[in-house]
């Protein structure tokens, strides 16, 4: 099981730098063809951002990898080690929720693109390509909350954020600003 997690997070990865690189290409390019030869190509703009839309939603599954999305843990921290266990269950079950909305109605809507034959203005490709990034991204965040939520059911730490990896010089930075 953890050789296909890694090969998972490894795809992402290289998802996310692949569809990055691409769209800071074709940005560059665009800016070259307008502004040194006077011309464009308009296809560029439409993969730039159908690039990025895929990478939002795989970034979405990394970030939660990699335990950088915001959260609000003032309420949390206030509690026992047991009752900050329930409370990150309940929110973990809650985003999971979330993800398979998400992974179910994006699916029901690129559906319906897909019947209505919608294409792209400039390249005329299906618009259910860039669509397709909702229920994938849903279907991936779903499955790092099931991740997660495995983990802390069977005991293993979990923890809120990465203040505790800061040392105590650098938690003192953060409180106060040199202003102070």
């Amino acid at each position: 099981m953890q050789k296909i997690i890694r090969i998972w997070d490894k795809t992402e990865e290289i998802l996310v730098v692949a569809l990055i690189g691409i769209a800071a290409y074709l940005t560059f390019q665009e800016v070259i063809l307008r502004y040194v030869f006077n011309t464009g190509w308009s296809g560029s703009y439409e993969i730039t951002v159908m690039a990025l839309i895929w990478c939002t939603f795989i970034g979405a599954s990394l970030g939660i990898k990699e335990n950088i999305h915001i959260g609000v843990d003032v309420l949390v921290v206030k509690f026992g080690p047991k009752t900050q266990r329930v409370l990150i269950t309940v929110s973990i079950a809650l985003c999971l929720l979330f993800g398979i909305i998400v992974a179910v109605k994006g699916f029901e809507f690129a559906q319906f693109i897909s019947r209505n034959h919608l294409l792209s203005r400039d390249l005329r490709i299906p618009m259910e390509i860039g669509y397709l990034a909702i229920p994938v991204g849903g279907v991936l965040v779903s499955l790092r909350f099931i991740e997660r939520l495995v983990s802390v059911l069977k005991g293993e730490s979990f923890t809120i954020d990465r203040l505790h990896e800061l040392s105590e010089d650098d938690k003192e930075k953060l409180v106060h600003t040199p202003d102070d």
